[in-house]
């Protein structure tokens, strides 16, 4: 991870002593999100000398490797090579649960919708049984706008709103799983007091991004990188927020550290931008400056959210002292370097 990303996550209000001496597990620790987790706890850890020791729970030990590199070595560093879909096997204490894992991607709401429903349901439910076996201090949960549903009111959705969400499509899979594993967390609180706390992010993006998972801003990232026009399926009037990875982990160990059992919207209000705007400004990031945006035929069959979504109303993030520290052009620009 960069030094800028670092400090932007570590110069915050967190208490970093909370994780002295203790064991945190780290889910999904290779993708976007797990791994700056990771490598922040790995920085606090030697910074503050936490004698804290880091499991990451990743599918593929060729991935930790490539990820991580030297981070393995250390002696506070653990992987444990499993699926989340499998029940957790770890023999000593696990003090704190970051819960990253699930396929999160439209391409795989298309070619695995099974799969992606049950990888949230089952790995929530395996994180859980975890938690209550090790009696666990709290859980981290990453939830998204996408639990909201269908909005229509011209105000920005509350933590306590919901909109409808259409569950008979096959990309209902990623919400009604998500929707499902916050009532789950909900009700191992209430029945084995297992504390939680989590977040719903609406578009996280730095480095670390697959560029051909289907979202908008990573196609657009991708024409780029191939001098490729930049083609838009729609009129591009949808209006999105996008936060830089490291101020959405920023928010992450605030809300664990000073955050109530419940879920809280995080998102760079201040990058609000309609995507047709988007695409001018990443073609504008062009090295060669051969990128053009161009209008294409109305959407195929690439599963885009099949209606508006919510704005999310982050004052009670921003009331615990969080604030994004990163605009639209850095981050697209950064994320842009890091494939250069």
């Amino acid at each position: 991870m960069e030094k800028r990303d670092l400090d932007i996550i570590t110069n915050s209000a967190v208490n970093w002593q909370m994780y002295r001496n203790k064991t945190v597990l780290v889910t999904g620790a290779t993708g976007r999100l797990g791994r700056y987790i990771v490598d922040t706890l790995v920085d606090v850890d030697l910074k503050y000398n936490l004698n804290l020791r880091i499991l990451g729970l990743v599918r593929s030990n060729d991935k930790a490797e490539a990820v991580f590199g030297q981070e393995l070595r250390f002696p506070n560093v653990k992987m444990l090579i499993q699926d989340v879909n499998a029940p957790i096997m770890y023999e000593g204490d696990i003090h704190y649960i970051f819960h990253t894992a699930g396929p999160a991607a439209p391409v795989d709401f298309k070619d695995h919708a099974v799969e992606t429903l049950w990888s949230h349901v089952n790995g929530t439910h395996n994180v859980l049984e975890c938690a209550r076996l090790h009696g666990t201090k709290r859980v981290f949960y990453i939830s998204t706008v996408e639990i909201y549903g269908e909005w229509k009111e011209d105000r920005n959705i509350t933590e306590s709103d919901m909109g409808p969400l259409r569950h008979l499509n096959y990309r209902a899979c990623y919400p009604e799983a998500k929707r499902l594993c916050e009532t789950m967390l909900t009700t191992y609180q209430q029945e084995y007091g297992v504390d939680f706390c989590g977040v719903r992010f609406s578009h996280t993006l730095g480095p670390g991004i697959v560029l051909d998972d289907g979202r908008a801003f990573a196609e657009f990232l991708n024409a780029v990188l191939n001098d490729r026009d930049i083609v838009l399926q729609s009129d591009g009037s949808a209006m999105r927020t996008y936060t830089y990875v490291a101020d959405a982990v920023n928010a992450v160990f605030l809300i664990m550290d000073k955050g109530q059992s419940t879920f809280y919207n995080v998102s760079s209000d201040e990058n609000l931008i309609s995507i047709r705007d988007l695409a001018n400004l990443i073609a504008e990031l062009s090295p060669s400056g051969k990128t053009k945006v161009v209008f294409g035929k109305e959407a195929g069959n690439m599963p885009y959210l099949p209606f508006k979504l919510a704005i999310m109303d982050t004052r009670k993030i921003r009331a615990m002292g969080w604030k994004p520290q990163v605009d639209l052009k850095h981050l697209f620009q950064w994320t842009l370097e890091s494939f250069l």
